[in-house]
């Protein structure tokens, strides 16, 4: 039971870091957008390897909340 309540709470942690990683995403691809239609500027290089490297975080999550999933349906 308690190893039950453990994992349900990583699994809710878990969500809340992908949907927070995936929302600090679009905010900075929104910044790219800004800066190369408005700005003129090439600094987006840069925000679009942060961008890459939140959603590869972001994708790790998703992977781990899987296989937490799959572990509380089986118990």
């Amino acid at each position: 039971m308690d190893s039950n309540k453990v994992l349900e709470g990583k699994a809710a942690d878990y969500k809340r870091f992908t949907l927070t990683l995936l929302i600090l995403s679009g905010y900075l691809y929104i910044g790219v957008l800004i800066s190369m239609f408005e700005y003129h500027s090439t600094a987006y290089n840069y925000l679009f390897a942060l961008i890459a490297l939140l959603l590869i975080a972001a994708f790790q999550f998703v992977r781990k909340l899987q296989y937490i999933q799959k572990k509380l349906s089986e118990e």
